[in-house]
């Protein structure tokens, strides 16, 4: 995780340094303009979008679907002169097209985390693991142990019921345990 979080700060340096004398930019710009080192970490979209974000930039969607990131600057130039709405109107305007502006920008966040999961998942398949046994798994240890346990058993009742035997579920596993090993593969 420290490697990650060296990235981040990198890739926040950087994307700082490239936003100076613009009033607009798109994340596959950012992207385009980092240093090819740093392109080389295949640093996440979410982590360029919190470098905008912490730079005060807003991002808006564009049609056509892009979404553009603009200066507070040229925010606050464009609200000026495009005649929407302003106090006189309790400023219902501005403060809806705030909700959506943020959902979007969450929208983008979520699928750059998606594309960063499924880059994860690739790497793997690529090693030779199993994408499915991997999500299996990564439920499983979502789980409370103890749910996690009642599931085995569950499992394994109904799998001997039918005539497949039991499951490969730990049958001895204490909860306590489990929540061990969850502490240590967590940290």
């Amino acid at each position: 995780m420290k490697v990650d979080r060296t990235l981040a700060v990198q890739v926040a340096a950087a994307v700082g340094a490239m936003l100076v004398g613009r009033d607009a930019i798109t994340l596959d710009e950012v992207e385009q303009a980092l240093p090819a080192t740093l392109r080389a970490g295949k640093p996440s979209h979410k982590s360029m979008t919190k470098a905008l974000a912490a730079a005060g930039w807003v991002g808006t969607r564009q049609p056509g679907g892009a979404v553009v990131y603009r200066a507070p600057e040229a925010m606050e130039r464009d609200t000026a002169t495009d005649g929407s709405p302003g106090i006189g109107h309790n400023g219902v305007h501005e403060r809806l097209l705030s909700y959506f502006e943020r959902v979007e920008r969450l929208f983008e966040e979520r699928k750059g985390i998606n594309d960063d999961i499924a880059d994860v998942f690739r790497e793997a398949k690529n090693e030779g693991f199993d994408g499915h046994a991997m999500r299996t798994v990564l439920r499983q240890r979502a789980m409370v142990p103890e749910k996690r346990m009642e599931q085995f058993a569950l499992v394994d009742m109904y799998a001997t019921a039918i005539g497949l035997g039991a499951s490969h579920a730990p049958a001895d596993a204490e909860p306590d345990a489990d929540a061990a090993t969850d502490q240590s593969l967590s940290s």
